[in-house]
């Protein structure tokens, strides 16, 4: 796609819950994009003695919302579509810790589609280097069930 639209076109979420701020590209299955970790990001855990750092089971959320932002963008015409991760499988997570202010790039390749089910391989980036990577399965709103 030569224009790619805005994230707030591509995904339902909304506040601190959305956390991709752009998409960087879009194919017929396959997307990239990349999100900064922001203070008010629910997952953050720490306290006043040490940093804040990102719950790495929350990436498992960035691999799933460029697959909706995927998946919005298939049909640009209908808005962002509502759905649910439904799965995770292979997941691997690097443990290194993910501070405030880190920008991490998610690319996401779809594996699978059965009705309103579809698969996404899934691999997240902190400076190049892959922080998790994993499949996600999600389930859109509004679509019949195999």
């Amino acid at each position: 796609m030569a224009d790619l639209p805005g994230i707030q076109d591509l995904l339902p979420h909304r506040g601190a819950m959305r956390f991709l701020d752009e998409a960087l590209e879009l194919a017929p299955d396959r997307a990239v994009c990349r999100g900064r970790v922001r203070e008010d990001n629910p997952f953050l855990r720490g306290d006043a003695t040490c940093a804040l750092t990102l719950d790495p089971v929350a990436l498992v959320e960035f691999i799933a919302q460029a697959a909706a932002a995927l998946v919005s963008a298939q049909d640009l015409a209908r808005g962002p579509v509502q759905g649910w991760l439904v799965g995770v499988r292979n997941l691997g997570l690097a443990g290194d810790p993910v501070p405030v202010g880190a920008v991490l790039d998610v690319e996401i390749r779809e594996v699978a589609k059965v009705g309103g089910f579809a698969s996404f391989d899934g691999v997240v980036r902190r400076d190049g280097l892959v922080v998790a990577q994993g499949n996600v399965k999600v389930f859109k709103a509004g679509e019949d069930a195999p």
